[in-house]
């Protein structure tokens, strides 16, 4: 099991690293098309700021971005105890150091999702949608799910996967448009 999660992980960093070029490949290219072969590498260095900017947002403040987005309260254990046992009890399954914080997101829309880049600063979020769904035992799976996510941080390679998406998508937009001018 354990030669399989370095593996997965050795092929998650080949995958950003692989997305990482692909920017700035295109970063190069469309500083070629829109100022000639001189001003390629001014769409790499734009492009690698644009990243490294990116970047720095989501791996400061990508779980408050996430949650606001989302309109996710945060909740106590008064306002909701039976959803605060589960979490706890499911952190200390996962062997976290400490409990993630709770949030509620109101939709009815059955849905729970983790955010955060450490264990350490964690949160999980469900809907209402789901705490009215589901029974005890199948919220807890849920959890668990979501703190399998949090243990492995999974939760972190999709941030910064999804920053260098959104990066690609920025400036394949940039390009776009600007061929039609």
């Amino acid at each position: 099991m354990w030669e399989q999660i370095a593996s997965n992980r050795r092929k998650s960093v080949f995958l950003v690293a692989v997305t990482a070029a692909l920017l700035m490949a295109l970063g190069y290219f469309l500083g070629a098309y829109f100022g000639g072969p001189d001003f390629a590498y001014v769409g790499l260095v734009g492009a690698t700021f644009l990243w490294l900017i990116m970047t720095l947002v989501a791996y400061f403040q990508g779980d408050n971005v996430m949650l606001s987005l989302g309109g996710a309260k945060k909740v106590e254990k008064t306002d909701l105890p039976v959803l605060f046992n589960i979490v706890e009890e499911m952190t200390l399954a996962a062997g976290l150091p400490k409990m993630p914080a709770v949030y509620v997101i109101d939709d009815p829309a059955p849905n729970a999702f983790a955010t955060g880049r450490r264990p350490e600063n964690a949160a999980v979020a469900v809907t209402s949608g789901l705490l009215k769904r589901l029974d005890r035992d199948e919220l807890q799976g849920v959890i668990a799910h979501e703190m399998a996510h949090v243990r492995n941080r999974d939760i972190q390679l999709m941030l910064f996967a999804g920053v260098l998406a959104g990066a690609i998508v920025i400036l394949a937009e940039i390009g776009l448009r600007g061929m039609f001018f």
